[in-house]
């Protein structure tokens, strides 16, 4: 299986990509494009990884993600449906001299970004309603309203970068995508390496260093994040005791569970669950 170097369809008088794309289109494995690449999220929750960085998506998330960055949106239940709005484009379509205006500074820096990014707009709401807008209007407008974008995007101060540093590698023969997939299905049991290493068809060393290599982490810390992620969801349901989550989330011990979600979330799962009900 190869890897998949995605190439979404552009309209013949657009220069970049404006779409919104629903279930089953939503749905693209681990994945990486040229373009940089902005998604809002409409509908849907489960897993996002970008390059390094594990964690939930969720209605209302928006997301930068900057050229050749690896990354997979990935449904936490089969049947539920997912709604994005997508924007990709390549730089190039700016031109070296127009980036090389002092006026385009934070542009600039924002679009030679190789990192994925988490965009607070809650300073300025109005940014949804420009992203929703390019997926309909033509012409002059179709670029004015993407510098309009990328504008807003890049002057806000409140954003996350979620990945620690960028990937150069990336898997040529698809393997990631399936040891991804394994792990997905199964986190909830008790994974051992040398199992995940067999599916590669590599050695357990051989498969400690190629992992390492495609995702900037250990194969334990990426299951610890997995793991850690599916527990803050279902630490949203005030019903579900802590007693049940760790068990659901293939951690062997409360202790265990607790030691290793304050390693993640800096916080304990108690306090983590307080924090989302407080006033």
């Amino acid at each position: 299986m190869k890897p998949i170097v995605q190439k979404l369809p552009r309209q013949e008088f657009k220069s970049f990509v404006s779409i919104t794309m629903s279930t089953p289109l939503f749905e693209t494995p681990w994945h990486r494009h040229i373009e940089n690449e902005i998604l809002y999220i409409q509908a849907g929750h489960g897993t996002a990884i970008i390059g390094d960085f594990v964690g939930e998506f969720s209605p209302g998330d928006l997301f930068y993600i900057g050229s050749n960055v690896p990354h997979w949106f990935r449904k936490a239940h089969e049947d539920i449906f997912c709604t994005v709005v997508v924007i990709q484009f390549d730089q190039a379509i700016f031109g070296q001299t127009f980036l090389k205006m002092p006026e385009m500074a934070a542009l600039r820096q924002l679009i030679r970004l190789k990192q994925g990014m988490a965009v607070d707009y809650s300073p300025q709401p109005v940014i949804i309603e420009h992203i929703k807008q390019l997926v309909e209007v033509e012409g002059f407008v179709h670029i004015g309203i993407l510098l309009d974008v990328l504008h807003q995007i890049s002057t806000t101060t409140r954003n996350t970068l979620l990945t620690n540093e960028p990937i150069d590698s990336f898997d040529s023969k698809g393997i990631i995508d399936e040891v991804l997939e394994y792990t997905f299905e199964h986190f909830q049991e008790n994974i051992r390496v040398e199992e995940v290493a067999a599916i590669a068809k590599m050695s357990e060393s051989n498969f400690r260093r190629f992992f390492k290599l495609n995702t900037k982490k250990s194969f334990s810390g990426f299951l610890k994040e997995i793991r850690i992620a599916h527990a803050c969801k279902l630490l949203k349901d005030q019903n579900t005791f802590i007693s049940q989550i760790f068990h659901e989330c293939g951690f062997r011990n409360i202790t265990n569970f607790n030691r290793q979600f304050k390693e993640v979330k800096g916080v304990t799962p108690t306090a983590y669950r307080a924090a989302i009900y407080r006033p």
